[in-house]
């Protein structure tokens, strides 16, 4: 059942619980009053019989017992006033012939001294008196309640009733529809995107409301799968780039080995170049892994307890094992007070990995080959991590391209790279939540400096 549908089924089904019990209240009022009203002027014959027939001075004796039974519980007359005595007997009546009230009847009216029933098909209203000389009486007045009025009554309020359930189905069917219409826009406009143009964004339209809201999500949905698709598309045309060159490379330098027979000395060589080309595969390799693991399960990553002064240690080792010609220097700001606050939470393999990257491309693009990283600790754990190079610095306009995978500056096609260092970085700090901004002026020097969110601990 489309929403639409059940929207104006509910909206029709507590209209018509709202109409039923209004209706039914205006009906049953009605009803009441009609029945006060007819029993204020039995009351008024009541009070009329009594000080004219008790009052006076007939004597009052039982009446015979001549009455007839009426057929089928309907009396042949509208109206009746009967008086009994307090031994139940009928002493007056305008129709003899009508049949007494029950024994029981005129208990209760001796008991509660005015009651009022139903006696066959009349009204009838019992009220205890006093006569001439202290003798208690009963007068009964009788007569008929005209239904039509009420009968009228209960089928117009019925046929309002349906009446104005059909207004309120067509009134609910047609805000339902004005009410979704911006949904089924959405999603139209959703059904015709294509992936050849994801450049096309839904229209918000001009309320801020829930629906510009789930316009807004979809855009930022399509923000998303947009980038994604750009990343798809440069990774598999820039993957084939960057394999193809050193395969093609490593390809070229064997062929060359082998036209001939070459001094030992030639084919160490050639081997070591093989291997260096082999290494930048298998570090290529390595970074798109990490990349791909970041991006397709990023919940699968373990976090754990990681003191953050060691790392940068462990960072500083790790790069000069791997490259003894570069130079890493650690300067650290004041120490917190309490040696928790230098712990975060992290993969500690990943973290290494980002900072390490930022360590080498430091050393890479330095002419002295050092790297400078100062680290200013704080007790809310928002620590600051600046990682700083003495190179020519990154001219503003590259400074939002650096961290795209595979991009090469210009001016740098001859230093030997994969391209994907940088992307990697972004992204796991991106998985931590670690904020990453880059400062170069224009005359050298560039500054890549780590921001920990700030977390709340209580001191050891």
């Amino acid at each position: 059942m489309q929403i639409r549908t059940r929207l104006t089924l509910l909206f029709v089904l507590i209209a018509a619980g709202i109409l039923a019990g209004v209706l039914c209240a205006v009906y049953l009022l009605f009803e009441k009053n009609t029945e006060d009203a007819f029993f204020q002027a039995l009351e008024s014959k009541a009070e009329m019989t009594s000080q004219t027939a008790l009052q006076g001075a007939i004597e009052l004796t039982p009446l015979s017992a001549n009455w007839l039974a009426p057929e089928e519980g309907v009396l042949p007359y509208q109206d009746n006033i009967s008086i009994f005595n307090n031994s139940y007997e009928r002493v007056f009546a305008i129709r003899p012939d009508a049949p007494p009230v029950t024994v029981k009847d005129l208990q209760d009216i001796y008991q509660q001294g005015e009651v009022h029933f139903k006696h066959y098909n009349l009204l009838a209203l019992g009220r205890k008196v006093s006569g001439r000389e202290g003798t208690s009486y009963v007068v009964v007045v009788e007569g008929y309640c005209d239904p039509t009025q009420l009968e009228r009554l209960r089928n117009i309020l019925i046929i309002s009733f349906f009446v104005g359930l059909l207004l309120v189905a067509m009134a609910g069917w047609y805000y339902a529809g004005r009410a979704l219409a911006p949904v089924l826009r959405i999603v139209d406009e959703v059904e015709n995107l294509q992936p050849a143009d994801l450049s096309r964004r839904v229209d918000t339209g001009p309320n801020q409301d829930e629906i510009a809201r789930l316009a807004e999500t979809f855009n930022r949905l399509l923000d998303r799968v947009e980038q994604a698709f750009k990343m798809q598309r440069m990774f598999l045309s820039n993957v084939s780039h960057e394999l193809r060159n050193p395969l093609t490379a490593i390809r070229a330098q064997l062929d060359v080995a082998l036209q001939r027979d070459r001094e030992p000395e030639a084919y160490k060589k050639a081997l070591k170049s093989v291997l260096d080309d082999i290494a930048s595969l298998s570090e290529m390799e390595e970074e798109l892994l990490q990349l791909a693991r970041i991006y397709n399960d990023p919940k699968a990553i373990p976090f754990s307890a990681v003191r953050l002064d060691e790392l940068l240690y462990q960072a500083k080792q790790q790069l000069q094992k791997r490259h003894p010609e570069y130079r890493a220097s650690l300067e650290f700001g004041a120490m917190p007070t309490d040696d928790a606050a230098l712990v975060v939470q992290g993969n500690e393999a990943l973290l290494l990995t980002a900072i390490l990257n930022l360590m080498n491309n430091a050393c890479k693009y330095s002419p002295d080959h050092q790297v400078l990283v100062r680290a200013d600790f704080r007790d809310n754990k928002g620590h600051v991590v600046s990682v700083c190079d003495n190179g020519p610095g990154i001219p503003q306009e590259e400074q939002r391209l650096i961290f795209e995978p595979f991009f090469r500056s210009p001016r740098h096609l001859n230093v030997k790279g994969t391209g994907v260092g940088l992307s990697l970085v972004q992204s796991i700090l991106t998985l931590h939540q670690i904020e990453l901004s880059v400062e170069s002026p224009a005359q050298g020097g560039t500054v890549f400096k780590m921001i920990f969110p700030e977390v709340a601990y209580l001191a050891g």
